[in-house]
């Protein structure tokens, strides 16, 4: 399963001890060194790119460590991830969403764990990420171009316009219980309206980008010098362990191993 598409180099891979991160309402990109996990499951689904180093992933209980260049992962799917002394690209994804949907179209396969290659000019992005870092519409456009997608205006222009205000008024009350039924009485709409055209207009059912905008609120709040404590309180959460099963569920190990040291990190927002 190896193959010739582009790799960080050796010595910058070595170099590369700062974690990258990118987040959007449905999705997360962790560019870092490789974790090595036990058994877990996670809501979301994972894609897996080695930019130096080996990979090696198996299906639990029982399969048989397998090596990779990359690969994808189902949502849900127990398995175990060995990525030691590599660089990795991770991809995140809403797994009830549009763009997720896509992907999965276009494998035509149920297998738990599959090869997922980029393009060249994907891999060589994802390394360019790694080395050097990009704004948050560079990564939009490498992770796109990834996932076989093509291009998309990551400003969200042309939206309609009650939801755009729904958008408004989650992040707003983030810190909340969000009601179907109390957010389309503001928007003077009907529930069945406002849960179909939110998909169609964020890719997300509503539901899953309240979780997703939390855990990502969260997140910016540590980087800022807040404690998960306070981060799960400004967010909705009842406590930090509240939080980080929520963040455990989504990708599978909890916030503060993918954090890690803060002076470290490198974060990118998408405030669309």
């Amino acid at each position: 399963m190896m193959g010739s598409l582009t790799r960080l180099p050796a010595e910058a891979a070595a170099a590369c001890v700062r974690v990258r991160l990118y987040l959007w309402p449905h999705r997360l990109l962790y560019i870092g060194p490789g974790p090595s996990t036990r058994s877990h499951r996670h809501h979301a689904a994972q894609i897996c790119w080695g930019l130096g180093g080996s990979l090696r992933s198996r299906i639990e209980p029982h399969g048989k460590w397998e090596a990779w260049n990359g690969f994808r992962v189902l949502p849900d799917q127990p398995h175990a991830f060995d990525a030691k002394d590599a660089q990795v690209a991770m991809l995140f994804m809403e797994s009830e969403g549009a763009e997720y949907a896509c992907v999965e179209g276009r494998l035509h396969t149920d297998e738990c764990i599959v090869p997922f290659q980029p393009p060249h000019a994907a891999a060589a992005g994802l390394a360019t990420l790694a080395a050097e870092g990009g704004t948050i519409d560079e990564a939009n456009a490498i992770c796109r171009a990834w996932l076989g997608l093509g291009s998309v205006n990551a400003s969200g222009r042309g939206r309609d316009a009650r939801i755009v205000r729904a958008l408004q008024v989650l992040q707003s009350a983030i810190d909340r219980p969000v009601r179907l039924q109390s957010l389309a009485n503001q928007l003077n709409v009907s529930p069945s309206w406002l849960s179909h055209r939110f998909v169609e207009e964020t890719g997300v059912p509503l539901r899953r980008y309240v979780v997703w905008t939390r855990l990502r609120r969260a997140v910016e709040s540590v980087l800022q010098g807040a404690s998960w404590t306070e981060a799960a309180h400004a967010v909705g959460f009842s406590d930090s362990a509240h939080l980080s099963r929520s963040f455990r569920d989504n990708f599978g190990i909890a916030p503060s191993s993918l954090i890690g040291r803060r002076d470290q990190i490198s974060v990118c927002f998408d405030k669309g």
